[in-house]
Parts: C-alpha cells; structure tokens; sequence
C-alpha cells in the first residue's frame, strides 16, 4: 500500500463488465451514505467470510463530475428479523478495486468517473461480539448513516498502526483488527441500525458475555 489513493477518471468509465453475478441483479442502488449530493451509490454483491472477511459492493456515479468514495465508517446489516440475525459488520482499513486482472493495490480513497461503475471489495469486521458470524449465505444492505464520526476515527486510526505493523497485509492482522473493532464498540455503546430491543446491554453484562464469546486474543 502506498497512499492508498487512485483516481479513477476515465479508465473505469467503460468497466460495464462489473455489473457482478446473478445475486447483484436483485440489490437495490443506495445513496453511499454521507457522500455529497446524490450522484453516489452502492450496493452489496456478496460477502465472502465469517466473523471478518471480504464484503463485495459496486459504486457507481450517476453524476456529470467525478465523485470521491471512502470506506471508512460503512457498516452493514444483515436481513431479517434482528432479533435473530447474526453479526453487523463494518468496514475498517483500505480497500480494492475488482478488474478483469484480479484486485488493485489497497487504497482508502476512489475517485469515480461520471457515468463509472466499479466493483469493490471492503474488508470488513464484526460489530457485534455477543451475535453469531454471517456467511455467504448471508444477505447484507449498506446501513443508512455512517458509524458516528468518534467510533469510525478511532477504529480506522487504530486499524492503520496494526497494518503497519504487519507490513500492510491483511490476512496477518485481520485477528488484531477484530479485537480492536470490538473493543472501541464495546466501550461506549452506541445504538446501530438493525439494534435488537436489548441489545444496549449494562456494564455489568458485558464483561460476562465477552467471556463467553469465542474471540481471538489481541496479539502483543
């Protein structure tokens, strides 16, 4: 990774082959929440993992100018009743760009050509220690409205000491990002769409629930 950044002006506008498999022609287009105007949109493909992994979207720009498109703060809800639906998951760390080559260098920022659509994929990581891990199987919709602003810095601040330290590969600190991410969450509850009627649980009820949650160990 190297600024992470790639502007994309006119050599993704012509990528029509992104439109993605048989599961993406049934998502619907949402407004990519807090990006300016409404030119913006996005919506899940797939997601390839379990507790963390590989969220597959496609953004695309209906727009006449350029448009700028971050991860950072996304979140997303599964289908269902969230009484029984299994964890949230939100984005943490860079991102790439799907080509017919296979996956760009991670980046954190995309500038998307008017008219472009594009296909990425966000890593992702479970909100929600106490619920059970999604799989493939699991439908997804983008929330509504980022994570707020303190919870998103810290996770996404955090999250770039652990890559570095890890020579920016993923796959290595995916086990420390996750201990992060449910950490910060879990320090100052703060009520997500999708929340379950008890979800806010006391003080007193968390660390026991933690205990009884099979999580990896934050690596020293």
């Amino acid at each position: 990774m190297r600024k992470f950044l790639l502007s994309v002006v006119g050599v993704f506008g012509v990528i029509a082959f992104l439109a993605g498999g048989a599961a993406a022609k049934n998502a619907k287009y949402r407004k990519v929440p807090g990006a300016k105007g409404k030119a913006l949109e996005m919506r899940t493909i797939t997601y390839n993992g379990s507790t963390n992994g590989r969220m597959v979207i496609e953004v695309t720009n209906t727009g006449k100018t350029k448009q700028s498109f971050d991860a950072a703060g996304l979140y997303f809800v599964p289908g269902g009743d969230p009484e029984k639906a299994p964890q949230r998951l939100g984005a943490a760390g860079p991102f790439e760009v799907v080509t017919k080559k296979g996956t760009s260098e991670a980046i954190e920022q995309l500038d998307v050509a008017p008219g472009a659509t594009v296909k990425l994929e966000l890593h992702v990581f479970c909100i929600d220690s106490h619920r059970s891990s999604p799989d493939s199987s699991t439908p997804f919709e983008v929330a509504a409205k980022r994570m707020p602003k303190k919870l998103r810095t810290e996770i996404n601040a955090e999250t770039k000491k652990i890559l570095k330290k890890h020579k920016n590969k993923v796959a290595p600190a995916a086990s420390e990002i996750q201990s992060h991410v449910w950490k910060s969450r879990d320090a100052k509850w703060i009520e997500l769409e999708g929340e379950r009627a008890n979800e806010k649980s006391s003080d007193d009820d968390r660390p026991q629930q933690r205990q009884e949650r099979r999580r990896p160990r934050r690596q020293k």
